[in-house]
């Protein structure tokens, strides 16, 4: 299979990662837990957090279900930060508890959402192998914790820097910082595309560094992140100085 092809079969599993019936492109809202029992906009139920948990009361008769079974009375959980799970089922639509900057907070997920309904791709430039770099890790000696801004106002997270990567792009040399993202490195970046060609910014996998350093750094995969499709995302943005300064023709573009 060639280079090309691999990416285009890469590209197919990508979308339909996104379109899974509770995918990113199915959210339709998102609240930060009071600390009181509040209804929220289109649930039934009240909800609030304390020092905790996170908690929903509701009457059988009210349709939500925790496990399969009905929510009759009190339904309590909670998770870690930077952690999520789907907690609350109201018929087709599944309620998400998330944990971002040390508050609790509920996202709606409905495979009917029109974001996942007239989805029609995501647009891309097409496959360019120059744009198939070779990078440098250096590892950071102890990984540094840093704070960044997100895709929300009102919302600062951290990220755990573990090293970086020099990359040349046309004859400069590029230093981004990186973060664990499983086998790989996650860079995330902003380019001069971004606002009108691309999305604000986005994220691209290295392979493993080899055991002198040495990884790939394939721009032909640079992906948005959730935010990019919808407003109820709480993505991560770049380090501090992850901006490189020519137009990263590559990847995804922004969504239309």
């Amino acid at each position: 299979m060639s280079a090309r092809d691999e990416w285009l079969a890469w590209r197919a599993a990508r979308e339909g990662d996104l379109t899974q019936e509770h995918g990113w492109l199915s959210l339709t809202g998102f609240a930060w837990l009071p600390d009181r029992p509040t209804s929220l906009p289109g649930l039934p139920g009240l909800w609030w957090t304390d020092a905790s948990a996170a908690h929903v009361e509701a009457t059988a008769s009210e349709g939500l279900r925790v496990d399969g079974e009905p929510v009759a009375g009190r339904a309590t959980t909670d998770v870690e930060e930077a952690g999520s799970r789907l907690w609350v089922q109201h018929g087709e639509r599944v309620v998400e508890l998330l944990r971002r900057g040390g508050r609790l907070a509920v996202r709606t997920r409905d495979p009917r959402a029109t974001t996942r309904r007239d989805f029609a791709g995501v647009p891309t430039w097409e496959h360019d192998p120059d744009w198939v770099r070779p990078g440098r890790f250096t590892a950071a000696d102890p990984p540094a914790r840093v704070g960044v801004r997100t895709a929300r106002d009102d919302l600062v997270q951290h990220s755990t820097v573990v090293g970086t990567v020099d990359v040349d792009i046309d004859g400069v040399r590029h230093r981004l910082s990186a973060v664990g993202a499983g086998e790989g490195l996650g860079l995330l970046f902003h380019d001069t595309t971004n606002g009108s060609l691309s999305a604000p910014w986005r994220t691209v996998t290295t392979s493993s560094p080899d055991p002198d350093g040495n990884v790939v750094v394939d721009f032909n995969r640079a992906v948005n992140l959730p935010f990019a499709f919808t407003a109820y995302g709480t993505c991560p943005g770049p380090v501090t100085g992850n901006r490189i300064a020519v137009p990263v023709t590559a990847g995804e573009k922004r969504p239309a």
